[in-house]
């Protein structure tokens, strides 16, 4: 059965079955002549049998994905639609394979392709062009024949006589095959136009390419055009260059003298060998180089940074332990074990002036004076001071610094921090060492390892320097308010030192000596005109904040002292601040009556909790309701102390006998416990006896007393473990006028040498459940549940 193929020329007949020739890096149109070379045996069988037969082929287009691989075509790697092309020309090759000539004569869509008979054959269908009137397809050939004179016009043209031919032809299918055979595609988007159903849509996509075309010749030509210029200026530039040196060195103004003042600035610098060698190859490098070029401005700047760092040079330590003493107690109240810990190194200097520096890390709540210690112990020492903040740094760059191949590269923060203090042995403070992150630019806090190792940093070595710098006779202080961010590795080359909360009676005394004082002259007022007498401190401290540390309390003094100021400007008149006006300059007081249970009621207790930001009162609140005994906890709790309630659950249930609860209680009702402050998340041990007491207060309808607060880890015996942070939940409870607190006995060692933070406070050690609930738990109501 044959197929009837429509040509523009003739009409021929194409049996329905032919060989397929694949085309690498190539698609055939209609009317297109091409050479092929041949070198596969079944492709050569279909070629010798088109001869025989109909001379013609079907030619198929390899994909491109298949292009870019080894190995041989199958037909999965072949477009359906090909071109149906008539063998011209054979020529045989002596090494083998075979070269034709063929030119398209219509186009075709493969079925069914096989290997028959040794060679490569489908089912062809002819596909026709749907044929669209000239009226339609004028303003396309106009559009292409203009952009042709455009590139003509440029000197864009395919060659010389492209346009000339163009603008003389008029038939639509010859225009669109002349443009064809002058176009550069890719296979994708030759088959994209081969596969086009009609003469409009081809016109316009030549139309499309052609434009492509001439927008590539515009940026290629831009593009020389800029080069010929940057070279041309290069040229000019390097001839003026020359003849302005030779004009310095007959006036004697060459760069010989800069670089004799950095070989003499080198030799006087106590350099170990292998780093004179490196800063001498380096000004070297520099008297080689043009002194306009971007390689002298980058080695220039580093020997500037290699001059300007304290190289040997070291401040005299003030040795003298009472100036120390003075100094600290002065600046900072209580913190005694810091203190301790700064006179300790000092004594130790005056035995052996090179002995071991410690590497402090002080971790405490905000506002606790950490980063400000840090300045009056480089003060008690007589150091510079300098100070690095590494709070949300990722970058390792930061650290070890940028490699000199980065345009703007620079030291790292360290080697910054020693060239501002201008002393090898400076006090640095690391601020928020725990706030360190990490991404793809590498890990800080990896860096910071070789930094504070003593056994390491004698030889730290800076990616921009290139060469080591001492570290080890810096003073490091770090400072953190989380412990358990900072990574073990780091965390092991740290004295840790823990700064709790201040008690009311410190913050009053560091508001008296020195928050007070700093306000009325940051306000610019005189001592004179106005008045904070004690009794107002105290009101501040207890009703207008809840911290740890005393910056929210700086705040409001502050705000006072605005307030005098502002009086005192519009009227002339002192003002006396007394509990009973100062609500008027500070609004209603916030903390009065808060949060916490101050009257004894059923399923409600009170716990203590321990933040970052310092100790927090925690409530816990019980209540049962009819169902068939499952427990539900909310208020955003952590699998730790889910495992708590649960705990406290497991022991209410095993001791239902001892507190005269009936066990059918326990099928017939479910409990839910509730944290309240749901929006913040909890987590932890600690109130396992909190919760237990408001679990058994519910499940007996026996009222707690309020005046007690509560913090222990409890175990299915009924144990009361160790916990965390004593002394600032027993501040928090302090804080909120709390007169007992009840705390594992395990914990008694933690409160040595604290008389301050337990004065006025009843501090009840317990080493059992049962303790706890004895003291806790009232006496039952005369009337009876209806729960059960």
């Amino acid at each position: 059965m044959n197929n009837t193929l429509v040509n523009p020329q003739n009409k021929e007949t194409v049996p329905e079955i032919l060989p397929i020739i694949p085309t690498m890096d190539v698609v055939v149109f209609p009317n297109m002549i091409v050479p092929l070379l041949v070198l596969d045996e079944k492709i050569i069988t279909g070629v010798n049998h088109a001869l025989q037969e109909s001379k013609l082929i079907f030619l198929l287009a390899a994909k491109d994905s298949h292009n870019s691989a080894e190995g041989s075509i199958g037909t999965n790697d072949l477009y359906q639609v090909g071109t149906i092309a008539t063998i011209m020309r054979l020529i045989k090759i002596p090494e083998g394979g075979i070269k034709i000539l063929v030119q398209g004569v219509g186009k075709g869509r493969a079925r069914d392709i096989v290997t028959q008979d040794n060679m490569l054959r489908a089912h062809i269908d002819p596909l026709e062009v749907e044929m669209n009137d000239i009226d339609t397809l004028l303003p396309h050939i106009r559009s292409i024949k203009a952009v042709a004179e455009k590139m003509a016009t440029s000197g864009h043209s395919f060659s010389p006589d492209f346009h000339i031919i163009l603008s003389k032809m008029q038939d639509p299918e010859k225009i669109a095959d002349f443009v064809l055979s002058h176009l550069s595609l890719t296979v994708e988007q030759g088959q994209q136009l081969l596969e086009v159903q009609s003469q409009e849509e081809l016109l316009e996509t030549i139309y499309h390419y052609l434009h492509q075309e001439i927008e590539v010749a515009e940026i290629q030509e831009k593009i020389r055009s800029n080069a010929r210029e940057a070279m041309n200026r290069a040229q000019k530039e390097y001839y003026l260059r020359e003849q302005l040196k030779a004009i310095k060195q007959e006036l004697g103004e060459d760069d010989l003298e800069e670089i004799e003042q950095m070989i003499e600035k080198l030799e006087a610098l106590p350099l170990d060998q292998d780093t004179k060698e490196e800063v001498m190859r380096q000004i070297n490098r520099l008297e080689r180089t043009a002194p306009d070029s971007l390689e002298a401005t980058v080695t220039r700047n580093y020997l500037e940074w290699i001059f300007a760092l304290p190289w040997g040079k070291e401040t005299e330590d003030n040795l003298d332990i009472t100036h120390a003493k003075q100094i600290l107690d002065e600046e900072h109240h209580g913190l005694k074990d810091i203190k301790e810990r700064i006179l300790d190194f000092i004594s130790v200097r005056n035995l052996k002036k090179d002995g071991y520096a410690p590497i402090l890390c002080f971790v405490g709540p905000p506002g606790t004076g950490k980063t400000s210690l840090g300045q009056s112990i480089a003060k008690s020492l007589g150091r510079t001071y300098s100070r690095i903040s590494l709070g949300g740094v990722k970058d390792e760059a930061e650290i070890r610094g940028h490699r000199r191949t980065y345009v703007g590269a620079m030291p790292g923060r360290f080697v910054q921090a020693l060239r501002k203090a201008e002393s090898s042995n400076p006090l640095i403070v690391i601020d928020e060492l725990d706030k360190i992150g990490s991404d793809f630019r590498g890990d800080p806090s990896a860096a910071m390892l070789e930094v504070l190792d003593p056994q390491q940093n004698n030889a730290f070595y800076d990616n921009y320097l290139g060469v080591p710098f001492d570290l080890s006779k810096i003073l490091f202080i770090a400072t953190a308010n989380n412990l358990d961010t900072i990574p073990g590795p780091l965390r092991d080359r740290l004295e840790v030192i823990e700064l709790s909360g201040y008690t009311v009676a410190e913050k009053a005394h560091i508001a008296k000596k020195h928050l007070t004082n700093k306000a009325i002259t940051d306000t610019g007022l005189d001592p004179e005109s106005v008045s904070i007498d004690d009794e107002v401190v105290t009101d501040i401290i207890e009703n207008f904040t809840r911290e740890s540390g005393v910056r929210q309390l700086e705040r409001l003094i502050r705000k006072l002292c605005s307030k005098a100021a502002r009086l005192f400007v519009e009227t002339k008149n002192k003002i006396t601040f007394t509990k009973d006006n100062i609500e008027e300059y500070l609004g209603a007081r916030p903390f009065v009556d808060d949060e916490i249970n101050l009257k004894d009621q059923v399923g409600i207790s009170n716990g203590l909790a321990w933040t970052s930001y310092g100790g927090d009162m925690l409530q816990i609140e019980a209540v049962l309701m009819p169902g068939n005994g499952k427990l539900m906890l909310t208020g955003q709790l952590g699998d730790v102390m889910k495992e708590s309630a649960h705990a406290a659950v497991t022991y209410a249930r095993c001791h239902a006998k001892e507190f005269a609860i009936d066990p059918e209680l326990f099928k017939k009702n479910d409990l839910h416990i509730h944290v309240p402050a749901g929006a913040i998340p909890k987590d932890g041990p600690s109130a396992g006896i909190t919760m237990l007491t408001a679990i058994l207060s519910t499940l007996t309808q026996r009222p707690i007393n309020s005046t007690y607060a509560m913090t222990g880890e409890l175990n299915l015996r009924g144990d009361v473990m160790r916990i965390g942070g004593l002394k600032e939940k027993i501040l928090a409870a302090k804080r909120n006028n709390l007169s007992h607190v009840i705390a594992p006995i395990k914990n008694k060692p933690d409160l040595r040498d604290m008389d301050d933070v337990v004065q006025g406070i009843n501090i009840i050690w317990v080493e059992h459940a049962d303790e706890v609930l004895q003291r806790v738990l009232e006496p039952l109501k005369q009337k009876k549940s209806k729960l059960a």
